[in-house]
């Protein structure tokens, strides 16, 4: 018995459980998806998964290697960049658990929805595809857990609170901080996460140098002593009122803990005047560092 597939079809529905699967992804790991890289990630997925139909792999161990690679391509397309690409085997793991929860969802949705007797007398796509009403409501319901995933990991990160030690110059500082899931910031080059912090906050930790350029909003950058200067970099920003620039600085050491112990954490302090924005914290943190 010959068994029809309907190659459009087949990558619609796999396009849009990658997208889905690559939207949580970004979620949850508290990173922005840039939508064309979403789609093309997503087209990705859909293409291997018709090419794959016709691939010959005798194995088991074969095809797992074959999905693996495609996994990674995708990953790479949406998530990787220029000196990340370190963290892109954390994306990729994430991705493939929820892949693996989400189908494993979905498929036994389908198989309950495409034997339910509402469904009785509605025409397949083949003897023993999919019917329309049952792709519709899967896209539904696929639409819904990603409204809900969304908010709710929003939610989640944006009522955490953290204490914050810096170190600089052989000095150690203690702020109060919160998870702000508006703060995207990173350093272009290195491509390092930026926490915002209080610039009235950091004196007697850093430099008055420092933090009066920081306040001249880092045009006074070049008025630095060589001894500070080689820890400074610039933080492009763009925000509701327009695009700026922040002066962002290396520290020798920056610990964060939010309840569950202290670990230092990889990042750059950019400075900022918070004022009453922050509820009484001192400082902003973006929330990957706390996953």
């Amino acid at each position: 018995m010959e068994r029809v597939v309907y190659v459009d079809l087949f990558f619609l529905i796999n396009f849009s459980m990658d997208f889905l699967g690559l939207f949580l992804t970004a979620k949850l790991l508290s990173r922005k998806l840039s939508l064309g890289r979403g789609l093309l990630g997503a087209a990705i997925g859909g293409l291997y998964a018709d090419l794959a139909l016709f691939l010959p792999l005798r194995s088991v161990a074969a095809a797992l290697l074959v999905d693996a690679c495609a996994c990674g391509l995708m990953c790479a397309v949406v998530f990787g960049e220029r000196r990340r690409w370190r963290e892109l085997p954390l994306y990729i793991l994430v991705y493939t658990a929820i892949s693996m929860a989400l189908g494993g969802f979905m498929t036994a949705l389908f198989s309950l929805l495409n034997r339910s007797p509402w469904f009785e007398g509605v025409e397949n796509t083949s003897p023993d595809g999919i019917s329309v009403w049952v792709f519709a409501l899967l896209a539904g319901i696929s639409g819904l857990i990603t409204l809900l995933a969304g908010r709710f990991f929003v939610a989640r990160t944006a009522q955490r609170n953290a204490q914050l030690e810096l170190r600089y110059g052989g000095k150690s500082l203690m702020l109060r901080a919160m998870t702000d899931s508006g703060n995207l910031l990173c350093e272009p080059i290195s491509g390092k996460p930026c926490i915002v912090a209080d610039i009235g906050s950091l004196r007697g930790l850093l430099p008055e140098e420092i933090l009066r350029a920081a306040r001249k909003g880092a045009t006074e950058i070049d008025r630095v002593s060589h001894r500070h200067a080689g820890n400074l970099r610039l933080i492009p920003t763009n925000t509701a009122s327009g695009q700026g620039l922040l002066l962002g600085v290396r520290m020798e050491r920056i610990t964060v803990d939010d309840g569950r112990g202290a670990r230092e954490v990889d990042a750059l302090v950019a400075l900022a005047e918070l004022g009453k924005g922050a509820d009484g914290n001192e400082a902003l943190l973006p929330p990957r560092l706390l996953i």
